[in-house]
């Protein structure tokens, strides 16, 4: 049986991949970290370096894993190119997703509720789209004043902030709809089912991508 490690930095991803594996013969283990969040947030001296070293020296405690999952886009933003560290393979939730968005032929919005994880995730797309020759036309759309709804865990009316927030962007004809952060999945597949207009999210590619990494390390 895999044994897959998630890392989150609030509790309400659990239920997520939770979702997404029970199908599945993973054997799940979560650990939520949410002082990493605060203190990226909240304390000027906690810099880029510090976070990186706070990341690293984090997963290392978890020597059991086969693989881990990083559900945490600051997270994975701090740990950087640094996975090599590591003796298992360390899979950010947002590369099998990135690997979806290369794909993608037609232009496509990518909408954020956490303005913190824009410039970090925009960078890490960006490198893995020009690695692999892709050019790609997107579209930021960044919610404001919105996240603090997920983290104060008033799921509801975070959601409903979202579903608004997906039906203008349904306006944008010939555009496709992607949302980056997790937390944004279930109001996602809500405006999705009620619409009939696909929309990409963190968890569509994520099972298949997983058992490639694994299958991939094995041999």
């Amino acid at each position: 049986m895999i044994r897959l490690h998630c890392l989150h930095a609030h509790p309400s991803n659990q239920s997520y991949i939770e979702d997404a594996f029970g199908d599945t013969d993973v054997d799940l283990h979560h650990t939520v970290d949410s002082s990493f969040i605060e203190r990226a947030t909240q304390d000027p001296a906690f810099d880029q370096h510090k976070q990186q070293t706070y990341a690293i020296n984090r997963l290392k405690q978890e020597i059991e894993a086969d693989l881990i999952l990083l559900t945490c886009t600051q997270y994975i933003a701090a740990l950087g190119d640094q996975q090599h560290l590591f003796k298992q393979p360390i899979v950010p939730i947002d590369e099998p997703l990135f690997e979806l968005i290369c794909e993608k032929q037609r232009p496509i919005q990518l909408v954020f509720s956490n303005p913190d994880t824009v410039e970090g995730t925009m960078h890490r797309l960006e490198s893995y789209a020009t690695e692999r020759g892709k050019q790609l036309e997107v579209v930021m759309v960044v919610m404001e004043d919105v996240f603090h709804l997920c983290l104060n865990g008033d799921m509801q009316a975070y959601d409903e902030q979202i579903k608004e927030q997906l039906r203008k962007c349904m306006k944008q004809k010939g555009r496709d709809i992607c949302v980056m952060q997790l937390s944004m999945v279930r109001a996602a597949k809500q405006v999705e089912r009620e619409t009939g207009v696909p929309i990409i999210h963190p968890l569509s590619p994520l099972k298949q991508f997983v058992h490639q990494t694994l299958s991939a390390w094995k041999e």
